[in-house]
């Protein structure tokens, strides 16, 4: 197995005699604008310039050759980022997870912390509720379905209407089917590919395989009876979300696993600041401007909960260079609502900017991801409320 390793943001040269020219074109139609890619004419050979843009992971390209995109953050920190983002704090395993030193490492236990806790609750039993069915039978059970009946009487068998409790329902199939897609990744190690078919077998005995989104991971009803059920699916969301369709037919069942970084950070910083802004200020993420012809989201928006007044328009990029249609970007998102802060969140940054035109102020802050994140934070914040201290009057 051929494997190039990149980081993210970073160029890798490869000499053009080492890749063939189907390799890159696999990685330019399959995986568009996850990469960019050129071809470097030097005094010593041509080389492919390869740079990930903003994307970590792994990507098995076939049987011989497969791409391992690295983060420029320490992985523990990456792993923080999901806990916000996710909202998995109440599994509290951060520890089994400080010693990872890769993506691959940090999969593996992912996955296999996620199929340990599965076979925990098939050991308490599996979630199940009543369904309502309609089935064709030969004796009365539940209620008849007179309608159905009259529209066709020749039929000797009764309709019935009735409730069945089972366990083969949404809750439990988002479960199977997460373990199924875990299942066809080559990137974990044998002994927890093991405990995953473990796991799928055990669940395929009492559930039908369905294909979910990750979409179908968030906005659930839980109960007494299936709360832990919410950090199963959060984990099912990040798997879901980030193991990219296989575009391959036939023999090769591995699939990509591609984390993007800025949706990553993005919903980070968003989650960081619900739970650590002043109680009087209220956040608003992926806020959605309709107009006639067009529409935007803006990332986030701090509002005055008192007087329902918006105080920060924010957009997070994750990249080192703030450049004009940025600026312009957020100029524009900041005038349509009403305020005068626009704030340019960065993990890292070289070009700071801090300007006014008219009545916005438009500045740069930095949320580092290189330290320890709670630090980070606590020194973004602080500097976040420096620019309006009216922001902490009622």
């Amino acid at each position: 197995m051929n494997t190039i390793t990149l980081t993210e943001y970073k160029p890798c040269n490869i000499s053009r005699d080492k890749i063939t020219q189907e390799i890159i074109d696999e990685l330019k139609n399959n995986y568009k604008g996850k990469f960019k890619i050129n071809l470097k004419y030097t005094k010593k050979g041509d080389q492919w310039e390869i740079i990930s843009q903003g994307w970590v992971g792994y990507i098995p390209i076939n049987n011989d050759w497969n791409f391992y995109i690295k983060p420029k953050v320490p992985i523990t920190n990456i792993f923080k980022m999901l806990e916000y983002a996710y909202n998995l704090k109440s599994f509290q395993f951060l520890d089994g997870l400080i010693s990872c030193d890769s993506l691959p490492d940090f999969y593996n236990r992912l996955a296999t912390i996620f199929a340990h806790r599965i076979l925990n609750r098939i050991q308490k039993g599996l979630y199940s509720t009543y369904v309502k069915q309609s089935q064709e039978l030969s004796y009365v059970k539940g209620k008849i379905d007179i309608k159905t009946m009259l529209k066709h009487p020749w039929k000797p068998k009764l309709t019935c209407q009735y409730d069945n409790f089972t366990q083969d329902i949404e809750d439990n199939q988002i479960l199977l089917w997460t373990i199924y897609i875990i299942s066809r990744q080559e990137i974990c190690q044998e002994n927890t590919r093991i405990l995953i078919r473990k796991v799928y077998h055990a669940l395929q005995g009492y559930l039908t395989l369905l294909p979910f989104t990750a979409n179908d991971c968030i906005n659930r009803n839980y109960n007494r009876l299936n709360e832990d059920y919410h950090c199963l699916h959060s984990l099912c969301r990040f798997f879901l979300e980030n193991t990219t369709p296989s575009h391959e037919k036939g023999n090769h069942n591995s699939l990509p696993f591609l984390v993007n970084m800025n949706q990553l950070y993005e919903q980070f910083i968003a989650a960081w600041l619900k739970q650590h802004l002043p109680p009087h200020l209220g956040i608003k993420t992926q806020h959605r401007v309709e107009y006639d012809n067009f529409s935007f989201k803006i990332d986030l928006i701090i509002y005055n909960k008192n007087t329902q007044q918006n105080l920060y328009v924010l957009d997070t990029k994750y990249k080192t260079e703030i450049k004009q249609p940025d600026i312009y970007q957020i100029i524009t998102y900041t005038f349509e609502q009403n305020c005068n802060h626009a704030i340019l969140i960065t993990p890292t940054i070289n070009n700071a900017i801090n300007d006014k035109i008219k009545n916005i102020y438009i500045r740069s802050l930095n949320f580092s991801l290189d330290d320890d994140i709670e630090v980070s934070g606590k020194n973004f914040l602080q500097q976040l409320m420096n620019i309006n201290l009216n922001a902490y009057k009622n």
